[in-house]
């Protein structure tokens, strides 16, 4: 996929390079000259001008790639105009980043359905690894359902998931189980990594240092928490 980034601070810069790093060919946009010569061998393409001006903006490729992240992180004046711009010159698909609630609806006000919000999104994964150190990821897929990665409690190691009654106690739906195993890199050196398990389709037992990906409600995994990760 193409992608064009505006905003190469820290958030704009970190998503680039690792669209970058995933096969995606990325366009950095940044108006300050120095911020576009440090990554200029790390993308794609650079190029510095102001995304507010309407004759710059028109000279790339807004309509051609498959989408635009607004990443600028202090100025949101220059945000919202910069994605009302986007929205006139046909770009196909835009992601806004909100930097409060305010800018987060007038976001929406201008039809911007994809609107993220790293620092709230950091501050929830950091919050829940503090609870405890057996939860590994978090992932926001809407207000009140969120999906967790959970190093399997003692309590459950050698059951089943449906021994655990993880739906009928916490409201959580186990959807996966990532297990630990050795593999040979390029070099042949054995490294651990770690592979997806079908368990829906066979019988499955948890075992010690199993991950479990696991989606449910803010509540539920507190209750979980509670129970399991103290």
């Amino acid at each position: 996929m193409r992608f064009i980034v505006i905003g190469l601070g820290n958030f704009g810069a970190s998503l680039a390079m690792k669209l970058c790093e995933m096969g995606h060919e990325v366009i950095g946009i940044d108006s300050k000259e120095q911020t576009v010569e440090e990554y200029k061998d790390k993308l794609t393409g650079t190029i510095c001008l102001n995304s507010v001006d309407e004759f710059a903006m028109r000279s790339q490729p807004i309509k051609e790639v498959d989408c635009v992240i607004v990443a600028i992180g202090e100025d949101w004046a220059s945000s919202i105009q910069t994605t009302a711009l986007l929205k006139k010159l046909g770009a196909k698909n835009i992601v806004g980043r909100s930097l409060s609630p305010l800018h987060e609806t007038v976001l929406h006000g201008l039809n911007i359905t994809d609107v993220v919000n790293p620092e709230a999104e950091a501050a929830i994964a950091i919050a829940n690894k503090l609870v405890s150190n057996r939860v590994k990821a978090t992932y926001n897929l809407t207000d009140d359902m969120v999906m967790y990665e959970i190093e399997v409690p003692n309590d459950f190691l050698n059951q089943t998931p449906d021994d655990c009654q993880m739906t009928t106690k916490y409201d959580m739906t186990l959807v996966a189980v990532k297990r630990k195993t050795i593999k040979q890199n390029i070099i042949g050196k054995d490294v651990e990594t770690r592979v997806g398990k079908y368990i829906f389709n066979e019988p499955y037992h948890f075992d010690k240092g199993d991950i479990m990906v696991v989606c449910t409600t803010p509540k539920g995994f507190n209750k979980f928490a509670e129970a399991y990760l103290k």
